[in-house]
């Protein structure tokens, strides 16, 4: 799944432009320069304030909470490329759950059996978690088969709603207008030093 944005430059970049039949090679290597620099601005503020913090936050304010880190330690913008006239990049995170959480949808759990091995104290007594007496602590592979009791379980088919959240096309709109001036500010540079 991918989104295209469009960029706008600033007016002096946009009267070169049209002072040009057809963009010259260095002009299109200071735009990919000026998009590869917006991109590393847009990946700053995704991680900073779209994918930290403690959550769970609410699917409006766009943000998820770290658990792991994963999501924004693999999050990541691909170098510009100019192919003719056009100018592509991509920002995205190679973890699997990124897209759900960025567009949301649904999570299919399937049906599943299986067994839980839970932890027994000295009595022969399962332990119990801290805080919720009615859930127990879950076995080590380290426990003596001793201190281990094993209870069969069945799982059924069960599916979760994610709502869309989009950190990353949130986090990409709020530094737009940044990318129209880092690209122009890129060309013009270029302009000068090759008119």
């Amino acid at each position: 799944m991918s989104e295209t944005i469009q960029i706008k430059l600033t007016p002096k970049a946009e009267e070169l432009l049209r002072t040009v039949k057809e963009m010259p090679a260095w002009g299109m290597d200071a735009v990919c320069l000026g998009m590869d620099r917006a991109n590393e601005m847009a990946l700053a503020n995704i991680e900073s304030k779209h994918l930290r913090g403690k959550g769970p936050f609410p699917p409006e304010e766009h943000r998820l909470g770290v658990i792991t880190g994963r999501l924004w330690q693999a999050a990541w913008a691909s170098a510009a490329t100019a192919s003719g006239t056009m100018v592509t990049s991509s920002i995205g995170d190679n973890v699997v759950y990124a897209a759900v959480h960025e567009f949301g949808g649904t999570i299919h759990h399937e049906a599943r059996t299986g067994m839980a091995r839970l932890h027994l104290d000295a009595r022969g007594q399962l332990f119990r978690q801290v805080g919720n007496a009615n859930l127990a602590v879950f076995a080590k592979t380290s426990h003596a088969a001793s201190r281990v009791k094993e209870v069969a379980y069945k799982a059924e088919a069960y599916d979760v709603e994610m709502p869309e959240r989009a950190p990353f096309r949130t986090g990409i709109e709020e530094v737009r207008e940044h990318y129209g001036r880092m690209v122009s500010a890129e060309l013009v540079k270029a302009w000068d030093t090759h008119v």
